[in-house]
């Protein structure tokens, strides 16, 4: 990550535009792991045109986090564009005030002469004090896939991580997460999603992850908005068409 850019509080690498690091007045925002490779693990991979595994013929969590990106900054953010495939993507991320508040929208273009079907997402590694001690509130109610069990639920309660941790709940809200250890509130609110990802590997499968330090697992806790489509197969997109999902993210005192 020899190239990384920066503007005001913010750093980013282009392999990727992925976004690495973002200051705030309340502490770094963002989990990077002290031993990650590429694709990078920590900060906010970029997902997009499929989310992890759910289309076929894609690489996992498709290939824009593993792209190089042309990528502009005017001081206070970034721009970023990628076209492959006949998809055009455009990335912009704006501090929106002085550290606490975050903004990114992507957008995605077909230009490709035929229908396509695409998945995105932003996928933030949002550091916490430990994340057995955080909770996640707005996703009471919501009917959930466990990508762990493979059981689906309405979620009772405020989420919780007691282990492995993969759930997809079936619809966009605002998410609180409170951090009674690093004493702070992040609120991820999105626009243009259809779902909301909440995911933490737990402490016996991160021991197996390379890129992921010693320990660390208890770091991080990703909350990610993201369009899935119906049955979680993507959306169709006409020659032509565009779609755009947004993230804006507000960090204060808990």
């Amino acid at each position: 990550m020899d190239d990384l850019l920066t503007a005001g509080r913010l750093c980013m690498s282009p392999a990727g535009a992925h976004l690495t690091s973002a200051d705030t007045d309340l502490g770094e925002l963002f989990y990077l792991s002290s031993t990650t490779g590429f694709p990078i693990r920590g900060g906010i991979p970029i997902i997009a045109p499929a989310f992890a595994d759910l289309l076929p013929n894609q690489p996992r969590h498709g290939f824009a986090r593993t792209s190089d990106w042309r990528v502009t900054t005017d001081g206070r953010g970034f721009s970023a564009t990628l076209v492959n495939e006949g998809l055009h993507f455009d990335l912009a991320v704006q501090e929106l005030s002085e550290g606490v508040r975050l903004s990114l929208s992507l957008s995605v273009r077909n230009e490709s002469g035929s229908p396509r079907t695409v998945q995105l997402g932003f996928h933030p590694y949002f550091r916490v004090g430990h994340v057995e001690k955080v909770s996640v509130h707005g996703l009471e109610g919501v009917d959930a896939v466990d990508r762990v069990s493979a059981a689906a639920s309405a979620q009772e309660g405020a989420v919780t991580v007691t282990g492995p941790y993969d759930r997809i709940f079936r619809a966009s809200r605002t998410a609180v997460i409170d951090d009674p250890e690093l004493g702070r509130r992040i609120t991820v609110t999105a626009e243009g999603a259809d779902s909301t990802v909440v995911w933490n590997p737990g402490a016996e499968a991160a021991a197996s992850m390379a890129d992921v330090g010693a320990g660390e697992w208890a770091d991080f806790l990703c909350v990610e908005p993201a369009l899935l489509g119906a049955d979680l197969q993507g959306i169709e997109l006409a020659d032509g068409a565009s779609r755009e999902l947004a993230m804006t993210v507000t960090v204060e005192k808990l």
